[in-house]
């Protein structure tokens, strides 16, 4: 027994050097942590840095940051605090409903109270919040217009959120939610769906589609611990939304889908589970997946498709052999980033008004929560650079910088835009870009 304290305090020391070496070398490769995080870089020591105590604090942050084996003990620290108290220590992006169901807070949030404060101050009165749902929609149906007519099929997939079609699996706010709730407040999908039929613009309602469908499947439309649709119900979703497209555009090569089976959860069908970083997954049932295979004979030639939305089209893209059915095919993730493009990699550096043209189909693809934000500012410079020229945009722009206001140059372009550019409040306007004439001529 006397040997044990000696054993013990070699025990610890080789912990604390194999700690070290990991920290320094990483000769053992780890899991990497789940999630967005901005990792801080080593300090660069400066006489100036040391003296203020600056340096110290950098590289006390730095190290926090990279000791040895930080990520199995974060997982194991995650994972105790999910078996004994069942929360996560990342309440803000992951919401523990009813029965183990896992929600990002701001589906949460749309089924209760809608996610209009999300995306607009709450000091925006009732009305204006009509106004701005009004003003994009009004303009996409001019934007639909102008595009018909270089033959480019514009349309809108309102897609579900989990929020919608597993309520019961939510979080209990308690009474005073649920007669919030009852009162109804503005829900981007409700005037979607009603006013797009009135506007005349062309859509698919895959949320009315999985109402309708809610318990009478075989398969989870949305899994227990993922934020968005499961990856077979998008894929029987994808082959609903081609055959709409062909109902008004060029043919899409057919796809067989194959029988449905039971597999090892796949990406991203737990990705709200793998943000928290436990050692063990939640216990759920197994999931069911699709096999898609494209039809021959191959056409002539495949239609080019350009995809403006939310992350809802990952699943898609995992399932469907996207660039087979597509040629071009574009994927502009919030109108911000470019994916499927090796020429560009941000939309700020293309030529919008060639790219519209160049397609055959152009597809909005939000689900509940994003059609508070519809396009994120596609539509709007859409609208514009194919009736303006950039010398004119930009003589408005110009002048709207030095006159003072306590909005914004792009919240004044947003909100007035058909007073700025008068062509834009026609019903359909007939002012073109010369950059529109110089491509079809």
């Amino acid at each position: 027994m006397h040997r044990l304290p000696k054993i013990l305090c070699l025990v610890t020391i080789s912990l604390l050097l194999l700690t070290i070496l990991q920290g320094l070398t990483h000769f053992l490769p780890l899991k990497p942590l789940k999630g967005a995080y901005l990792s801080a870089e080593r300090p660069a020591f400066t006489p100036q840095a040391f003296a203020s105590g600056q340096w110290q604090q950098d590289l006390d942050h730095y190290l926090k940051e990279h000791h040895g084996f930080r990520e199995p003990a974060i997982r194991l620290y995650n994972q105790y605090l999910w078996t004994a108290y069942h929360r996560s220590t990342n309440p803000g992006a992951v919401a523990i409903g009813q029965h183990d169901y896992l929600f990002e807070p701001w589906f949460v949030d749309e089924y209760y109270t809608g996610c209009y404060a999300h995306f607009y101050p709450d000091s925006v009165p009732d009305y204006e919040k009509d106004q701005v749902f009004f003003r994009r929609i009004s303009r996409l149906a001019k934007l639909q217009a102008i595009l018909d007519q270089q033959g480019t099929h514009l349309f809108l997939a309102l897609l579900p959120g989990k929020e919608r079609i597993y309520p019961q699996h939510l979080p209990d706010r308690g009474a005073h939610a649920r007669s919030q709730r009852l009162f109804g407040h503005h829900r981007a999908y409700d005037f979607y769906r009603q006013c797009a039929p009135l506007y005349g613009i062309r859509h698919v309602d895959i949320c009315h589609c999985f109402d309708s469908l809610r318990g009478r499947t075989p398969y989870l439309l949305f899994t227990q611990t993922g934020t968005h649709w499961s990856n077979i119900a998008s894929t029987y979703a994808f082959d609903s939304i081609m055959r709409f497209m062909q109902t008004f555009g060029p043919a899409i090569r057919p796809v067989k889908l194959g029988q449905p089976y039971y597999a090892s959860t796949r990406e991203p069908d737990a990705d709200l589970d793998d943000l928290l970083n436990k050692t063990f997954r939640i216990p759920t049932e197994r999931n069911q997946y699709v096999d898609v295979a494209v039809a021959d004979p191959a056409p002539d030639s495949n239609p080019s498709l350009v995809v403006i939305g939310d992350s809802f089209f990952w699943n898609i893209l995992h399932n469907y052999p996207i660039q087979e059915l597509f040629s071009n095919f574009r994927y502009w993730y919030y109108f911000s980033t470019i994916y499927y493009d090796t020429a560009h990699d941000n939309v700020a550096n293309i030529d919008l008004v060639e790219q519209l043209l160049q397609a055959d189909y152009v597809m909005l693809s939000y689900c509940t929560v994003q059609l508070y934000n519809l396009g994120n500012g596609f539509v709007d410079r859409a609208l514009l650079e194919l009736c303006y020229d950039p010398d004119e945009i930009q003589a408005v722009r110009d002048s709207l910088a030095n006159a003072p206001s306590t909005l914004s140059v792009d919240e004044r372009m947003e909100r007035y835009l058909e007073q700025y550019f008068p062509a834009l409040a026609e019903e359909v306007p007939t002012k073109r870009s010369s950059r529109l004439t110089q491509l079809r001529p």
